[in-house]
């Protein structure tokens, strides 16, 4: 799919955010206090964290057409942080960037893991996970952290069916609306006899 197939186009302060009211308070607030930001999902939160000076933002995005759009806006409108765009390639995508097939399944952990790999990656104090395999980006996040970092993870409440297993390894510190809120700390080992569950989580695509 094409840029001028999806026909996305942006206002001149880029994509909005839609957040409820509650989750879009307390992510703004967030994001104000926060000095590096990783953030699974392009969109609103993007657009809104680039126009603060003085902020790095690593956005991660699956939809090969969206992440075109959204460096198309960005050329047309310089951002006042650091910003960087990455695309993982997941395949085609539909809408949320949800993967239209499985050709591309050994990519699914890049996605994930990728931007942990980055040689310019400056260590976050803020992740948000708003994206596609969001048990696999909270494990990423979680085994690539090297300082105290706060997670936020988009969707949870009312979805502990497929985010449930992240409560196995954390507990949420609080809840803003249907967002949760984890403060982690860097870890060393893993338990071994969840390393299965760990595995399939990078496959869950939710």
């Amino acid at each position: 799919m094409t840029l001028q197939d999806a026909h996305i186009a942006f206002g001149s302060q880029g994509p909005e955010l839609t957040f409820p009211a509650e989750v879009r308070a307390f992510l703004c607030a967030q994001y104000d206090a926060a000095d590096v930001i990783v953030e699974y999902g392009s969109g609103g939160s993007t657009a809104y964290g680039a126009a603060q000076a003085g902020k790095t933002l690593y956005s991660v995005e699956g939809d090969k057409a969206w992440h075109k759009a959204m460096q198309a806006h960005f050329d047309s409108h310089p951002p006042k942080a650091d910003l960087h765009l990455i695309h993982a390639d997941i395949g085609e995508t539909g809408e949320w960037s949800w993967p239209k097939g499985n050709g591309k399944w050994f990519r699914y952990p890049d996605y994930c893991f990728g931007v942990w790999q980055r040689e310019d990656l400056k260590s976050p104090d803020l992740v948000l996970i708003d994206g596609r395999f969001r048990t696999g980006c909270f494990f990423a996040t979680m085994t690539s952290i090297t300082r105290p970092t706060r997670v936020l993870v988009d969707d949870f409440v009312g979805r502990e069916d497929k985010y449930g297993l992240m409560t196995e390894f954390a507990t949420p510190t609080a809840f803003h609306g249907r967002m949760a809120q984890f403060d982690l700390e860097p870890v060393t080992t893993l338990p071994a006899d969840k390393l299965y569950s760990l595995l399939k989580a990078f496959q869950g695509k939710a």
